[in-house]
């Protein structure tokens, strides 16, 4: 009698578990309205587009790869899409994305690029206003975007564009949930002696 109870509890403990876990995976997969990284598009003329339409207009432009079923991929593209970010890269930065998420979909292309995701999505490069490759995030610095405030990605956008460097988004340890200001690349620093 003991040993069936004993039983009977433990299938209740990996039922209970089953559901958790199903919920918890749920969670992670996207759903039809999460259709940030379209695999349906031909990623070389959606970028072709995107360029043109950046030089056109004297922007930045910034390719991030990534797909739909990742949870960071899906954390950056709300940050980037987020008023605090979107307010900024209205004027200066314009951005698309490009699926990779399923078997080599689009890695090819982004190899073309110089992108590698060999240490996980989201990864990115960007281009200045005259179409020139700035850098990439090759080394994993997006990787963790689940973890970035949009003040953060803000943050890090903001140094592509006014110093031209890609670095990997910084939390102030200090002020949590703040950035650290940037000054803007050409200000001058008065001198008064």
């Amino acid at each position: 009698m003991t040993s069936n109870l004993v039983n009977l509890k433990l299938i209740l403990v990996v039922s209970s578990l089953c559901v958790v876990l199903s919920f918890s995976v749920e969670s992670y997969e996207s759903s039809p309205e999460t259709k940030f990284y379209k695999p349906e598009n031909n990623a070389r003329t959606v970028f072709a587009s995107e360029l043109s339409s950046a030089i056109g207009a004297n922007k930045y432009l910034m390719v991030v790869f990534g797909a739909d079923w990742c949870p960071d991929c899906r954390k950056l593209y709300e940050n980037l899409v987020s008023e605090e970010v979107a307010s900024y890269m209205d004027n200066h930065l314009n951005f698309v994305t490009i699926d990779v998420g399923s078997k080599d979909l689009n890695i090819d292309f982004a190899r073309e690029l110089g992108v590698t995701v060999s240490n996980g999505i989201p990864v990115a490069v960007f281009f200045s206003p005259d179409g020139k490759i700035i850098g990439n995030t090759n080394k994993g610095e997006l990787e963790p975007s689940r973890y970035f405030s949009s003040s953060q990605i803000l943050e890090f956008i903001r140094k592509i564009v006014e110093y031209q460097q890609v670095t990997k988004p910084v939390l102030d340890s200090t002020r949590p949930a703040e950035t650290i200001s940037v000054q803007p690349k050409n200000q001058e620093i008065a001198d008064d002696s």
